[in-house]
């Protein structure tokens, strides 16, 4: 369990590191807020954005629940909507990690514009 766990701290690390030169502070952008602040995924972010892990958990709560791994479950979605922001110059929102990733290590990750993760996760 223990080998498990590093192996998959080290992946979400690599992709942390990588995720980290899509985007960068959204000027402009309203207040932080949390969407629903009683969901272990949800974390902080501005008018108009969320995580891909807290859409996810919020607009699909059923098929989130089915996941073994949430992290790992949504991780395919976190890279298409990185490269989807890239290739069309989408503001990209680095954001304070929800408690559930914090408890493994996870201090930040990306918020993205609610129409393209409903683009990929609708």
């Amino acid at each position: 369990m223990e080998q498990k766990f590093e192996a998959i701290l080290v992946q979400l690390t690599r992709i942390a590191d990588a995720l980290e030169n899509v985007g960068g502070s959204a000027l402009g952008v309203g207040a932080a807020v949390p969407s629903n602040p009683t969901s272990p995924w949800d974390s902080a972010v501005p008018e108009g954005y969320d995580t891909v892990v807290g859409y996810f958990a919020r607009t699909l709560p059923s098929a989130f629940d089915m996941m073994e791994d949430p992290i790992f479950g949504t991780q395919r979605d976190g890279f298409w909507c990185s490269n989807q922001a890239r290739a069309r110059d989408i503001q990209v929102v680095r954001v304070e990690a929800p408690e559930a990733m914090k408890q493994i290590g996870i201090e930040t990750i990306n918020a993205y514009p609610i129409e393209l993760l409903e683009e990929r996760i609708r």
